[in-house]
């Protein structure tokens, strides 16, 4: 019978209890009476007082304070302390940390669920919006849902439609009346071929490139691309025709005035001169990316790594003529009967620096937008090869010689070199939209600028010894000149390339 009173009694005081707790705090002082005695009449105990015990539950004696139990040392025990179960209550507005379970017995007032803080870049950081809510982007992504996992790689190809500055190029070719013989400053003479003819600049080409993520949180990532304009060039031909005059301007140094080469004169000669120039250019930069700061939907990296810038231009003037049967002799070098003259210039640039910059991109929903600007500080090394010859048919039978007009031997023909300080700053923005988690196109513009490059026009020095041109007719007595003309200037002169982009872009 002792083992029935005292499991008895532990179930009537955990019943007592967890009908307590069912009920607000301002209800559990109350009356205290047996649980099998009809309502009491008296006047109010109060919970602690000593009064009478309430009988168990199940019958037998009444529940006193806990006894020890004969053998070994067992205390009774008459069910758990509500406030070690739940702590002490918890008041409503108070954050802590995780949500509060709905119904919990000591919550006064509404359910309090304190949501996590999202997880932005600035701490472990995933993608900018990879695995993230797309609401936080401005909306869902329509057909795409959650763009995926982080991604480690990401590559693009673009296409480039791009200009190059149009070249410094002094007046080659000329025109006038016959009594000027294309000189200028003559009342009547024109330009033909300069700068302005040879302004077509517009190169199409490509560049590849991409980032490797060291890790899924994308803090740090190798940088890199390559790119490229491919070879464009114009060629611009005037021809004299019969009644037309023709002729190449420079300054004959040897008598200090205005001068000029005829090609083609009505009575004298028939002739054309073409003019032909080639570009292009190209670059690679390779970076360590870092992590600066960003939202879910935003980032902004610093990028620190390495330069090269690469241009290569040639202009090629070449003349052609033919000496009119039955010509006055008197004029130009009769025994000269028809050839062609050559004058050739390249440049060489190669820049080599170190470059520092940011990258960003700003996402909304499938949209996005990407921005680069950068600053590289380095060396360029320069080049300039100046060549020139002449293919004639003479009186006596054919003849080449070293040498054209504007490129004469023991002067200007040869490669010079030289190595500057300079600048490449770039600054590009995309436009782009998500077509697959993985897949997205865009449309861009960038600006490139070297500070400093050597250009073939302006390597021209129109300043000659007509001494040394090779089978040209000497006007009057000419004394050679104790400096070297023509000279090759080296002068450089900055240039930029702008254009726009067509670009595809996959991550994985």
């Amino acid at each position: 019978m002792r083992g029935i009173r005292t499991a008895g009694a532990g179930l009537g005081l955990a019943l007592a209890t967890s009908v307590g707790l069912a009920q607000p705090p301002a209800a559990k002082l109350g009356r205290i009476q047996p649980v099998d005695a009809p309502p009491a009449t008296g006047g109010l105990i109060a919970r602690g007082q000593a009064g009478e015990q309430p009988k168990s539950p199940m019958g037998g004696g009444t529940l006193g304070m806990p006894r020890q139990l004969p053998g070994p040392t067992v205390t009774e025990q008459r069910g758990p302390d509500p406030a070690a179960m739940f702590g002490s209550p918890i008041p409503y507005g108070v954050p802590i940390g995780q949500p509060i379970p709905v119904g919990h017995p000591f919550v006064v007032g509404p359910p309090v669920t304190v949501t996590p803080p999202s997880v932005l870049p600035g701490g472990p950081m995933t993608c900018p919006c990879p695995n993230l809510d797309p609401a936080l982007c401005g909306g869902a992504y329509g057909p795409l849902g959650l763009l995926t996992a982080p991604n480690k790689w990401q590559i693009h190809a673009d296409m480039l439609l791009w200009w190059v500055q149009r070249p410094g190029v002094p007046p080659l070719v000329t025109t006038s009346v016959p009594q000027a013989n294309g000189i200028l400053g003559a009342p009547t003479t024109q330009t033909l071929i300069d700068g302005d003819a040879l302004s077509n600049t517009f190169h199409t080409g490509g560049r590849f490139g991409g980032v490797y993520w060291l890790g899924c949180q994308q803090r740090w990532g190798i940088d890199g691309n390559v790119w490229f304009l491919g070879p464009q060039g114009k060629e611009v031909t005037v021809n004299g025709g019969p009644n037309g005059l023709l002729a190449r301007p420079f300054v004959n140094l040897n008598q200090g005035v205005p001068f000029s080469e005829v090609v083609a004169a009505p009575g004298l000669a028939t002739g054309a001169v073409a003019v032909l120039t080639d570009s292009s250019m190209w670059g690679a930069e390779a970076n360590l990316r870092r992590f600066l700061c960003g939202s879910p939907c935003s980032r902004l990296d610093l990028l620190f790594g390495f330069r090269y810038v690469g241009l290569s231009e040639t202009l090629q003037i070449t003349e052609q003529f033919a000496r009119t049967p039955g010509s006055s002799p008197a004029v130009g070098n009769p025994a000269v009967l028809a050839g062609s003259v050559t004058d050739r210039f390249r440049t060489e640039n190669h820049f080599f620096g170190a470059q520092v910059g940011l990258a960003g991109e700003v996402r909304r929903g499938r949209w996005f937008t990407q921005g680069r600007a950068s600053i590289a500080f380095g060396d360029v090394f320069q080049s300039v090869e100046v060549n020139g010859g002449q293919l004639l048919q003479l009186a006596n039978g054919p003849g080449s010689f070293g040498g054209g007009l504007l490129a004469l031997p023991g002067a200007n023909i040869g490669r010079f070199t030289q190595e500057r300080f300079a600048v490449v700053p770039e600054v590009g923005v995309n436009v782009g939209l998500h077509l697959t988690p993985h897949l997205r196109c865009a449309v861009g513009y960038n600006f490139l600028y070297l500070s400093s490059a050597v250009r073939p026009g302006d390597q021209i020095d129109q300043g000659l010894d007509v001494s040394r041109i090779p089978n040209f007719p000497l006007p009057g007595t000419i004394t050679p000149l104790q400096t070297v003309r023509p000279a090759v200037p080296l002068r450089d002169t900055g240039v930029f390339a702008q254009g726009i982009s067509f670009s595809v872009q996959y991550t994985w």
